[in-house]
């Protein structure tokens, strides 16, 4: 396999270039998959003008994964004109300018990944994505103050993604307007609430005592409440719940469900599969699965948490073990390539990578509709 070699062998390297060069379509397909499948980053500038002519001329989602790998400025403006794009589909804009090295947000791409974020018609996989992009750039107060009512509807994954943002904040108004979104928003407790109580610390000391904290308390006790109705709502869903109704929420990514599972050829491979989930999970377990996903963790599931020796952290669960280092899947499904000598702790957390709460972003009927359809897959 060339691809495992690309790194040690000058003359691998050399066919690739070739092949990027050569006439033939097919070969530069070849070329670009070549690099693409590549864990981790690459550096060759012979490839640059290359992959630059391709983008011009047809972009593609794989293309634009090579030129990834290249982490290379020299695409920055093509890609940012490719996101600005507004006749492009909205899948390839996203990724043309999560692919930018140097992520500057323009008035135009902040207003695509706002819309991105929260319009009913975007895809979860396109939520998911604009909210992490949104997290990594650096946001004026007024882009905040912009997007502070996304936070009271947004979902759990989508949350979790945005979060780091918070931890930013010092104005007094600022952290007010987004702390009360926060409050609006049913999938709060989604998270620890000692995660908001640092990520608030920045902020004047009120703003988590009084504005978070008492909204926190208030769901912990709807927490309790749905606890207690596990069993009636697992009844319910057993007689009231159209298995054919609940593949259609599935496939149009209602609870955020496809944008972390695969069922048959659908979805990614981020969670486990679920494809013959009802062969081994009963309703009750379903449904607890959903509400509470932290109470049974799925074996080489379970999240990881690693520090690195350059300060950065990155949390995920481990897609493959290799020689060189650990591959590392997020839940926005990006994909990491940890070397071993980089890496100088591993925690591996009692939480699971799927947040609570998504059950809050679907009425309870369409839950029980979507608990129906997974028991029926056996």
């Amino acid at each position: 396999c060339y691809c495992a070699a690309l790194r040690e062998k000058p003359n691998t390297q050399k066919l690739v270039t070739a092949l990027l060069q050569h006439s033939s379509e097919a070969a530069r397909l070849t070329g670009i998959e070549i690099i693409a499948s590549q864990p981790g980053n690459l550096s060759n500038n012979g490839w640059i003008a290359p992959l630059e002519k391709a983008l011009a001329a047809a972009p593609a989602p794989r293309l634009l994964d090579a030129i990834k790998k290249l982490q290379s400025p020299r695409f920055d403006a093509a890609l940012q004109a490719l996101a600005n794009d507004d006749s492009q589909p909205l899948p390839l804009r996203l990724k043309a300018l999560d692919t930018v090295k140097s992520l500057k947000l323009t008035p135009e791409t902040f207003a695509l990944l706002l819309d991105s974020l929260t319009a009913d018609s975007a895809s979860a996989a396109a939520r998911i994505q604009a909210a992490g992009m949104l997290a990594r750039a650096s946001l004026a107060n007024d882009q905040l103050t912009e997007l502070a009512p996304a936070f009271a509807k947004v979902g759990p994954v989508e949350l979790k993604e945005l979060l780091p943002l918070l931890r930013k904040i010092k104005d007094a108004e600022l952290a007010t307007a987004l702390a009360n979104a926060l409050t609006q928003n049913p999938v709060l407790i989604s998270q620890q609430e000692s995660i908001y109580r640092t990520l608030f610390s920045n902020a004047p000391a009120e703003v988590f005592e009084k504005i978070i904290h008492p909204a926190y308390a208030k769901a912990e006790e709807a927490t309790e409440a749905k606890k207690r109705r596990l069993s009636s709502l697992a009844e319910k869903a057993a007689i009231q719940g159209d298995p054919a109704k609940g593949r259609q929420l599935f496939e149009q990514g209602a609870a955020t469900c496809i944008a972390c599972h695969k069922i048959g050829d659908l979805g990614p491979h981020i969670g486990p599969n679920l494809s013959r989930i009802g062969s081994i999970r009963t309703p009750r377990d379903l449904l607890e699965s959903i509400l509470f996903p932290s109470n049974t963790l799925a074996r080489d599931f379970e999240t990881h948490l690693f520090e690195m020796r350059d300060g950065r952290t990155h949390l995920g669960v481990i897609r493959s073990h290799t020689a060189e280092g650990l591959l590392l899947v997020d839940v926005a499904g990006q994909e990491t390539n940890l070397p071993h000598g980089q890496i100088i702790a591993d925690t591996q957390l009692p939480t699971s990578l799927m947040p609570m709460g998504l059950d809050e972003t679907i009425p309870e009927e369409d839950l029980l509709h979507l608990v129906a359809y997974l028991a029926s897959l056996k």
